[in-house]
């Protein structure tokens, strides 16, 4: 039976990278049921009681070493892990990982990667220099492929899939966990339910009164909000502060650490979602929930327009009025954006299973 070793942003309380995870894990499990997973984790024992694989230290240099000799492939994924903005040390990092699998002569999946932003130009040249070995990469949209491209990434086979946290089927998703949380919050759960998910980016500020505002605006008109944390604890200040902006009662914070499983199970009792985090987005339209963006980097850009949503533009520009303007818009044509939606998150889902495909191939058939 094949292994194959999985390698993200794992184990960090971020519910966008819990969801990837799954979603890539479902999604090989769909193509081949048997197979053997194990993945690195800064929270090993957190990662495999959530996911029941075998999950491992990321940070031990051994571990990770013994691992890939256990294993027959390498993968690299999902998220944006090809980023130097938060720190130089992820590419760093993850390069790493790579190097040490090919003087293993392991092979190498990218899996649904996003890419950048790359400020600096070491990583670029480290980029091309390692990334031109990896056996398959797909990316989770058009502009990242090209932006690999930009780099200098010419020689491995390049391919347009989508995120895999799409991959997840709606059925699957329990009712039950997100009622009893909503339940213990609102006293109507008849009213419609509309999630925001905000996170601090940078020094930015003026975006959360327009925020507030919309917030409002959709209590003035009869639905429960509720303040969506993606990731725990850091999503939580922002959230409070958008809060103690608003001039209405009865918004309500998910203040409690919860698992993706929970979260999910919130998202899908939701009418509409109003998100910052990506994953926010992605999830919705998994659950083929309308949406709409707010930009803080391109990523959020690409993937609310292959989701044919409406993005309310860049967190540097957003006002109160284009934002309300713009809910409006959306909100009064609900059934045609539920349309839109159901389309579109059938075609990225298709999409988005032709990485675990691909994974498979690269296998060489291995079983």
């Amino acid at each position: 039976m094949s292994r194959i070793l999985i390698s993200g942003y794992y184990g960090f309380n971020n519910a966008g990278d819990d969801v990837v995870l799954y979603g890539i894990i479902s999604s090989l499990r769909r193509e081949q049921p048997n197979i053997s997973l194990a993945v690195l984790s800064n929270q090993p024992e957190r990662t495999e009681a959530l996911f029941g694989i075998p999950a491992y230290n990321r940070w031990s240099l051994s571990t990770i070493i013994r691992e890939l000799k256990r294993s027959d492939l390498l993968v690299m994924g999902g998220g944006t892990l090809m980023q130097d903005v938060t720190s130089p040390r992820s590419v760093l990092y993850y390069l790493g990982i790579v190097m040490i699998a090919k003087l293993l002569r392991k092979p190498v999946v990218f899996y649904a990667q996003g890419f950048g932003p790359i400020l600096k130009p070491l990583s670029r040249r480290m980029i091309k220099q390692v990334v031109n070995h990896v056996d398959v990469i797909t990316v989770r949209d058009y502009e990242s492929g090209e932006d690999f491209k930009a780099c200098g990434v010419h020689k491995a086979p390049l391919y347009v899939t989508a995120d895999p946290a799409l991959t997840i089927h709606p059925d699957d998703v329990s009712d039950e966990q997100g009622k009893r949380l909503l339940s213990g919050l609102f006293d109507d759960l008849s009213r419609p339910l509309v999630a925001i998910s905000v996170r601090d980016w940078k020094q930015e500020q003026q975006f959360k009164q327009a925020i507030a505002d919309a917030a409002d605006s959709f209590i003035e008109n009869g639905w429960n909000v509720l303040f969506l944390p993606m990731h725990y604890p850091s999503d939580l200040a922002p959230s409070q502060q958008i809060m103690a902006l608003m001039k209405q009662p009865g918004a309500k914070l998910l203040e409690q650490p919860v698992s993706f499983h929970e979260i999910m199970s919130v998202l899908k009792q939701c009418t509409y979602v109003v998100g910052m985090r990506l994953h926010s987005l992605i999830l919705a339209c998994m659950l083929k929930i309308p949406f709409t963006g707010i930009s803080y980097d391109p990523k959020i850009d690409r993937f609310v327009e292959r989701a044919g949503m409406p993005c309310a533009g860049h967190i540097r520009d957003l006002n109160r009025t284009a934002l309300l303007s713009l809910l409006k818009k959306h909100l009064d044509n609900l059934p045609q954006e539920k349309q839109v939606i159901e389309e579109r998150s059938r075609l990225l889902a298709r999409e988005a299973a032709r990485s675990s495909e691909l994974v498979l191939q690269a296998l060489g058939g291995k079983q």
